[in-house]
Protein backbone atom coordinates (compact mmCIF):
# COMPACT_ATOMS: atom_id res chain seq x y z
CA UNK A 1 0.00 0.00 0.00
CA UNK A 2 1.33 3.44 -0.92
CA UNK A 3 2.52 5.68 1.90
CA UNK A 4 1.92 8.85 -0.09
CA UNK A 5 -1.60 8.28 -1.41
CA UNK A 6 -4.43 7.88 1.08
CA UNK A 7 -6.13 4.50 0.69
CA UNK A 8 -9.53 6.10 1.23
CA UNK A 9 -11.74 8.03 3.59
CA UNK A 10 -15.34 8.81 4.54
CA UNK A 11 -17.15 11.64 6.27
CA UNK A 12 -19.98 10.13 8.30
CA UNK A 13 -22.92 12.44 8.83
CA UNK A 14 -26.58 12.02 9.65
CA UNK A 15 -30.07 13.33 9.19
CA UNK A 16 -30.23 14.30 12.88
CA UNK A 17 -28.66 13.68 16.24
CA UNK A 18 -29.11 10.35 18.07
CA UNK A 19 -29.64 8.32 14.92
CA UNK A 20 -26.63 6.01 15.26
CA UNK A 21 -23.74 7.76 13.50
CA UNK A 22 -21.17 6.39 15.92
CA UNK A 23 -22.66 2.90 15.77
CA UNK A 24 -22.40 2.92 11.97
CA UNK A 25 -18.95 4.54 12.05
CA UNK A 26 -17.71 1.77 14.32
CA UNK A 27 -19.23 -0.91 12.09
CA UNK A 28 -17.49 0.66 9.08
CA UNK A 29 -14.20 0.78 10.99
CA UNK A 30 -14.49 -2.90 11.89
CA UNK A 31 -15.18 -3.77 8.27
CA UNK A 32 -12.15 -1.79 7.09
CA UNK A 33 -9.89 -3.43 9.70
CA UNK A 34 -11.09 -6.85 8.53
CA UNK A 35 -10.05 -5.85 5.00
CA UNK A 36 -6.55 -5.05 6.20
CA UNK A 37 -6.73 -1.27 6.41
CA UNK A 38 -5.12 0.84 9.09
CA UNK A 39 -7.95 3.14 10.19
CA UNK A 40 -7.60 6.68 11.55
CA UNK A 41 -10.86 7.65 13.29
CA UNK A 42 -11.55 11.32 13.91
CA UNK A 43 -14.40 13.03 15.74
CA UNK A 44 -12.91 16.52 15.96
CA UNK A 45 -15.44 17.96 18.40
CA UNK A 46 -17.93 16.44 20.83
CA UNK A 47 -20.30 17.73 23.49
CA UNK A 48 -22.08 15.74 26.17
CA UNK A 49 -18.78 14.26 27.34
CA UNK A 50 -18.46 12.55 30.72
CA UNK A 51 -16.37 14.14 33.48
CA UNK A 52 -13.88 11.67 34.94
CA UNK A 53 -12.64 11.45 38.53
CA UNK A 54 -9.50 13.42 37.63
CA UNK A 55 -11.56 16.21 36.08
CA UNK A 56 -10.83 15.25 32.49
CA UNK A 57 -13.59 14.67 29.95
CA UNK A 58 -14.33 11.47 28.05
CA UNK A 59 -16.15 11.33 24.74
CA UNK A 60 -17.82 7.92 24.69
CA UNK A 61 -18.13 8.20 20.91
CA UNK A 62 -14.39 8.75 20.53
CA UNK A 63 -13.68 5.80 22.83
CA UNK A 64 -15.94 3.53 20.79
CA UNK A 65 -14.27 4.67 17.57
CA UNK A 66 -10.85 4.00 19.08
CA UNK A 67 -11.81 0.46 20.06
CA UNK A 68 -13.52 -0.41 16.78
CA UNK A 69 -10.60 0.93 14.72
CA UNK A 70 -7.98 -0.89 16.79
CA UNK A 71 -5.88 2.24 16.53
CA UNK A 72 -3.04 3.39 18.75
CA UNK A 73 -4.20 6.99 18.38
CA UNK A 74 -5.00 8.60 21.72
CA UNK A 75 -8.48 9.81 22.55
CA UNK A 76 -7.09 13.34 22.50
CA UNK A 77 -5.93 12.81 18.92
CA UNK A 78 -9.25 11.32 17.88
CA UNK A 79 -11.33 14.01 19.60
CA UNK A 80 -9.29 17.06 20.69
CA UNK A 81 -12.24 19.37 21.43
CA UNK A 82 -14.48 17.99 24.17
CA UNK A 83 -17.23 19.67 26.18
CA UNK A 84 -19.35 18.44 29.06
CA UNK A 85 -22.63 20.22 28.33
CA UNK A 86 -25.02 18.16 26.20
CA UNK A 87 -25.68 20.99 23.75
CA UNK A 88 -24.51 21.75 20.24
CA UNK A 89 -20.72 21.99 19.92
CA UNK A 90 -21.07 25.56 18.63
CA UNK A 91 -22.98 26.64 21.74
CA UNK A 92 -20.57 24.72 23.97
CA UNK A 93 -17.66 26.66 22.44
CA UNK A 94 -19.46 29.95 23.05
CA UNK A 95 -20.14 29.09 26.69
CA UNK A 96 -16.54 28.04 27.24
CA UNK A 97 -15.13 31.29 25.93
CA UNK A 98 -12.76 29.42 23.62
CA UNK A 99 -12.09 30.29 20.00
CA UNK A 100 -12.41 27.22 17.80
CA UNK A 101 -13.09 27.66 14.11
CA UNK A 102 -13.33 25.69 10.91
CA UNK A 103 -9.56 25.73 10.35
CA UNK A 104 -9.04 24.17 13.79
CA UNK A 105 -11.56 21.43 13.06
CA UNK A 106 -10.00 20.68 9.68
CA UNK A 107 -6.59 20.41 11.31
CA UNK A 108 -8.01 18.05 13.95
CA UNK A 109 -9.05 15.67 11.17
CA UNK A 110 -5.56 15.21 9.76
CA UNK A 111 -3.99 11.75 9.78
CA UNK A 112 -1.12 9.90 8.06
CA UNK A 113 -1.79 9.45 4.35
CA UNK A 114 -1.24 5.69 4.69
CA UNK A 115 -4.34 5.36 6.89
CA UNK A 116 -8.01 5.14 5.93
CA UNK A 117 -9.60 8.28 7.37
CA UNK A 118 -13.00 8.07 9.06
CA UNK A 119 -14.37 11.44 10.21
CA UNK A 120 -17.59 11.51 12.20
CA UNK A 121 -19.51 14.76 12.45
CA UNK A 122 -21.68 15.90 15.34
CA UNK A 123 -25.43 16.10 14.93
CA UNK A 124 -27.02 16.45 11.52
CA UNK A 125 -25.41 17.59 8.28
CA UNK A 126 -26.44 21.23 8.80
CA UNK A 127 -25.88 21.29 12.57
CA UNK A 128 -23.45 23.99 13.78
CA UNK A 129 -19.98 22.86 14.87
CA UNK A 130 -18.55 26.31 15.62
CA UNK A 131 -19.34 29.99 15.07
CA UNK A 132 -18.12 29.80 11.47
CA UNK A 133 -18.90 26.22 10.48
CA UNK A 134 -21.64 23.65 10.04
CA UNK A 135 -20.94 19.95 9.60
CA UNK A 136 -21.50 20.66 5.91
CA UNK A 137 -18.64 23.17 5.88
CA UNK A 138 -16.23 20.69 7.44
CA UNK A 139 -17.31 18.03 4.96
CA UNK A 140 -16.75 20.48 2.10
CA UNK A 141 -13.24 21.32 3.31
CA UNK A 142 -12.25 17.68 3.77
CA UNK A 143 -13.81 16.66 0.43
CA UNK A 144 -14.29 13.05 1.56
CA UNK A 145 -17.07 10.84 0.18
CA UNK A 146 -20.13 11.06 2.42
CA UNK A 147 -21.80 8.25 4.34
CA UNK A 148 -25.29 9.46 5.25
CA UNK A 149 -26.83 7.72 8.26
CA UNK A 150 -30.63 7.84 8.34
CA UNK A 151 -32.36 6.86 11.55
CA UNK A 152 -35.31 4.61 10.69
CA UNK A 153 -38.18 6.40 12.36
CA UNK A 154 -41.23 8.46 11.42
CA UNK A 155 -40.23 11.31 9.11
CA UNK A 156 -36.96 9.75 7.99
CA UNK A 157 -37.83 9.87 4.27
CA UNK A 158 -38.25 13.63 4.40
CA UNK A 159 -35.07 14.04 6.46
CA UNK A 160 -33.09 11.82 4.10
CA UNK A 161 -34.21 13.66 0.97
CA UNK A 162 -33.56 17.09 2.49
CA UNK A 163 -30.09 16.08 3.66
CA UNK A 164 -29.25 14.50 0.32
CA UNK A 165 -30.28 17.74 -1.41
CA UNK A 166 -27.95 19.71 0.87
CA UNK A 167 -25.09 17.31 0.08
CA UNK A 168 -25.69 17.58 -3.66
CA UNK A 169 -25.88 21.38 -3.52
CA UNK A 170 -22.32 21.38 -2.20
CA UNK A 171 -21.17 19.07 -5.00
CA UNK A 172 -20.02 16.41 -2.55
CA UNK A 173 -19.83 12.73 -3.38
CA UNK A 174 -22.32 10.46 -1.65
CA UNK A 175 -20.75 7.04 -1.10
CA UNK A 176 -23.75 5.39 0.55
CA UNK A 177 -26.90 5.88 2.58
CA UNK A 178 -27.29 3.67 5.65
CA UNK A 179 -30.82 3.20 6.97
CA UNK A 180 -30.22 2.40 10.61
CA UNK A 181 -33.02 0.70 12.53
CA UNK A 182 -33.31 2.40 15.91
CA UNK A 183 -35.49 -0.32 17.41
CA UNK A 184 -36.77 -3.79 16.66
CA UNK A 185 -40.08 -2.16 15.68
CA UNK A 186 -38.53 0.01 12.94
CA UNK A 187 -40.78 0.30 9.89
CA UNK A 188 -39.45 -1.94 7.05
CA UNK A 189 -41.49 0.03 4.52
CA UNK A 190 -39.13 3.00 4.92
CA UNK A 191 -36.42 0.95 3.22
CA UNK A 192 -38.74 0.24 0.29
CA UNK A 193 -39.68 3.92 0.04
CA UNK A 194 -36.06 5.04 0.08
CA UNK A 195 -35.15 2.55 -2.64
CA UNK A 196 -38.01 3.85 -4.77
CA UNK A 197 -37.08 7.49 -4.19
CA UNK A 198 -33.32 6.97 -4.64
CA UNK A 199 -32.85 4.18 -7.18
CA UNK A 200 -29.36 5.37 -8.20
CA UNK A 201 -27.87 5.53 -4.69
CA UNK A 202 -26.12 2.79 -2.76
CA UNK A 203 -28.52 2.04 0.07
CA UNK A 204 -27.56 -0.19 2.98
CA UNK A 205 -30.04 -1.45 5.55
CA UNK A 206 -28.58 -1.86 9.03
CA UNK A 207 -30.99 -3.85 11.23
CA UNK A 208 -31.35 -3.16 14.92
CA UNK A 209 -28.43 -4.70 16.83
CA UNK A 210 -27.25 -4.67 20.40
CA UNK A 211 -23.80 -5.86 19.29
CA UNK A 212 -21.75 -4.49 16.45
CA UNK A 213 -21.19 -6.36 13.23
CA UNK A 214 -18.88 -5.06 10.49
CA UNK A 215 -20.12 -3.13 7.46
CA UNK A 216 -18.22 -3.47 4.19
CA UNK A 217 -18.95 -1.14 1.31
Amino acid sequence: MSTTTRPGGYFITGTDTEIGKTHISCALAMGLVQQGYSVAPRKPIASGCIKQADGSLLSEDAYRLQQASQTKDSLQTICPYQFEAAISPARAIQQSGQTIGLDDLVQACQAPSSEFLLVEGAGGFLSPLSDDALNADLAKQLALPIILVVGNRLGCINHALLTLEAIQQRHLTLAAIVLNDLSQQADPNNLIDLKNKLPNQQLIHHPYQTQLSPIRL
